[in-house]
């Protein structure tokens, strides 16, 4: 939020903006069906429920980006309809009308932030464009893997290490896509080995799925986590060029996400 007060460069804030949200709400994905089971099982009040709900959404609005739009909203929808008892349809009238009560509050912060500028920002190319059909080409994405099909050309069985992306090519973190990034910094053998490791895990959520209902929620988690890595920006080990910073919060939300499901496969019994 207080981001949205800075002036001078609105489309560098609007590209870090994104930048920053896009890593959290690739962390809330893992960690939303933990969320949910939680509530589920320690009968959270509802009024918590929807103060989690509304701090995931709230990212979602302050983020400026088309990923949260088509990926996020649609995995929020679904995980809630798959929870059934997460939130009784009563409690969503509270927001609903603190909105209307503050609408004219709202209206003002949104207007003076020029809000509805950076959400324009992120979607008039598409209105001017044939839409879906040339985001690729209008996100920039389409050159940015070409880039990182390049390098992985130079070096195809083992890439050129691990954050070499950013200094070897245009200069961004990761290539906007987690099998580009893999395919430049860890060539041939980074992609069998991850995609392998992935196959693993999503293999046993779905074993535990099938076990009892309530737990798809994990596979789903890790199902729109995937989508969100390979659509709008790689988020597993992050490993800045510019930084002494090294961001592994991703694979270990998935190594928990493992072993939750493991032990739940282990010791659920299976559904005749």
């Amino acid at each position: 939020m207080a981001g949205t007060a800075y002036k001078g460069s609105d489309n560098l804030l609007v590209t870090r903006n994104i930048t920053d949200t896009n890593v959290t709400m690739a962390y809330f994905i893992l960690l939303w069906p933990f969320v949910l089971l939680h509530n589920s099982r320690f009968k959270v009040p509802q009024l918590i429920r929807l103060a989690y709900l509304a701090i995931f959404s709230g990212i979602v609005i302050i983020s400026f980006s088309r990923g949260a739009i088509f990926i996020i909203i649609p995995y929020l929808t679904v995980s809630i309809i798959v929870a059934r008892d997460y939130m009784h349809a009563k409690w969503l009238l509270v927001p609903a009308i603190l909105a209307f009560v503050f609408s004219t509050s709202i209206s003002e912060f949104w207007d003076n932030h020029d809000l509805a500028y950076f959400w324009k920002l992120r979607f008039g190319d598409m209105v001017s464009t044939d839409g879906f059909s040339r985001m690729q080409q209008t996100s920039g994405r389409a050159e940015i893997h070409d880039i990182a099909y390049a390098l992985f050309l130079k070096n195809p069985v083992i890439g050129h290490g691990t954050g070499s992306f950013e200094i070897l090519g245009p200069g961004y973190r990761e290539a906007h896509s987690l099998f580009f990034t893999l395919l430049a910094e860890q060539g041939l053998a980074g992609i069998i080995y991850i995609y392998g490791i992935l196959t693993l895990l999503g293999s046993i959520l779905l074993n535990t799925a099938k076990k009892d209902r309530k737990y798809i929620l994990l596979p789903l988690s890790f199902t729109f986590y995937i989508i969100f890595n390979h659509t709008v920006g790689s988020v597993f080990v992050i490993i800045p060029a510019k930084s002494i910073t090294i961001n592994c919060i991703a694979p270990i939300l998935l190594i928990c996400l493992y072993f939750y499901g493991r032990a739940l496969a282990d010791h659920l019994p299976d559904k005749l």
